[in-house]
C-alpha cells in the first residue's frame, strides 16, 4: 500500500538499492508536534473527538464514512493511552507496596499519582508535563514503529513553562528538574 503513494522516482532508487526498509517498515516522515497535549488531556480530545463524531453530516458529506472511521479510530488510541498510564499507576503502586526504602516508597506513589492523572488531564506542572510527552512518545513510536522519525522537537520550549512556574513557585529546582 505504501509504495503505490511514492513517485516512479523513488521506486526506482528502491529497486536498485541505494536504500531499504524506509517507509516498509515504519511511519514516513518526521514530526514535530505542537503544544496541545500539555494544554488538554486525553480525557478532554475524547470528548472533542465525540463530538466531532455527533457531528458528521451522514445525508451531504460523500466522505462521512470515512471520516467516522478515523474518528473511531482516534477514539481508540485517546482511550488507549489512558488505560496504558493507569497500568503504570497500578504498577507502581504494586512496587510501592513492595518497597522497603521510605523515600523510594513516596518516589513510587508520587509516580501512580502522576499517571492517574495525565495523560488523561492536563499537566500542572513539570513532572505531569514530562510524563504526559512521555505517555504520547511511547505511544506513538509503538503504535507506527517509527524508530527514529518521529521525536519531541521543541520540547524545551514546551516544558520551559512548567519548568519556570515550577521555579517560580518552589515546587521545583534546577537539580530536580534533572
Amino acid at each position: 500500500r505504501i509504495f503505490k503513494e511514492m513517485t516512479p522516482e523513488w521506486k526506482e532508487c528502491y529497486t536498485a538499492g541505494i536504500f531499504t526498509e524506509f517507509m516498509e517498515q515504519r511511519a514516513p516522515g518526521h514530526t514535530v508536534a505542537d503544544d496541545k497535549i500539555y494544554h488538554k488531556g486525553f480525557s478532554d480530545f475524547i470528548q472533542d473527538i465525540e463530538k466531532n463524531i455527533q457531528n458528521l453530516d451522514y445525508l451531504n458529506d460523500p466522505e462521512v464514512y470515512d471520516k467516522q472511521e478515523e474518528l473511531k479510530a482516534m477514539l481508540i488510541c485517546a482511550k488507549a493511552i489512558i488505560r496504558f498510564a493507569e497500568r503504570y499507576a497500578k504498577k507502581a503502586l504494586e512496587m510501592a507496596d513492595a518497597e522497603k526504602d521510605p523515600r523510594r516508597k513516596k518516589e513510587l506513589f508520587k509516580i501512580a499519582k502522576v499517571c492517574l492523572y495525565v495523560p488523561a488531564h492536563p499537566p500542572r506542572n513539570f513532572w505531569e508535563a514530562l510524563q504526559m510527552y512521555w505517555f504520547v512518545h511511547i505511544g506513538v513510536i509503538s503504535e507506527l514503529n517509527t524508530w527514529d522519525s518521529f521525536n519531541p522537537g521543541r520540547l524545551d520550549q514546551h516544558l520551559y513553562p512548567f519548568y519556570k512556574k515550577g521555579l517560580e513557585e518552589g515546587t521545583l529546582t534546577q537539580e530536580k528538574a534533572k
